[in-house]
């Protein structure tokens, strides 16, 4: 992994963060503060960005490539859309991560650092915070359906019933 470390004042990268669907509210403020606890991260095919069971304070967002997400070792779900939040459970309930997120192609994410939002402003804080558990809440939504869907595909229903 290569790492890029942001420059706060620099107006190009806050405009770019800005594209990225949960910052684009937050006031310029706050969004120069996210990026003062954010790195950007190069990964290589294959290398591994989460590994399931370890604990780290890290969030992360998709700005290019694919990566796989495995439970398990069972693959459950393909990130590649920009934008795209990772490694958020973590946050919700300061549990070890639940499943292990690679890169299938070189990739670039930029992390997050968790552990700083306790060193923010109470009311910057509070709004960083509503900004992300919307789109955790979005993301959860949309795993739940999927997961869903594919129980659905893999079980008879309605239920069969055994003869006795």
């Amino acid at each position: 992994m290569k790492e890029i470390k942001f420059d706060p004042s620099n107006a190009e990268i806050i405009a770019q963060m800005r594209s990225i669907p949960t910052m684009a509210h937050l006031p310029d403020e706050l969004l120069a503060e996210v990026v003062r606890m954010s790195k950007i991260r190069k990964y290589e095919k294959d290398e591994i960005i989460i590994l399931e069971g370890s604990s780290d304070p890290w969030i992360y967002f998709m700005v290019h490539g694919e990566l796989e997400v495995n439970h398990q070792g069972i693959p459950v779900h393909r990130l590649n859309r920009f934008g795209d939040m990772f490694g958020e459970m973590g946050l919700i309930d300061g549990g070890p991560r639940s499943a292990t997120v690679k890169a299938r192609t070189p990739s670039l994410c930029l992390a997050l650092d968790a552990s700083l939002f306790n060193r923010m402003e109470e009311s910057n804080r509070v709004a960083l915070k509503n900004a992300f558990n919307q789109t955790i809440a979005e993301n959860m939504a949309e795993r739940l359906r999927e997961a869903n869907k594919r129980v659905a595909e893999s079980a008879p229903w309605p239920p069969v019933r055994l003869a006795r």
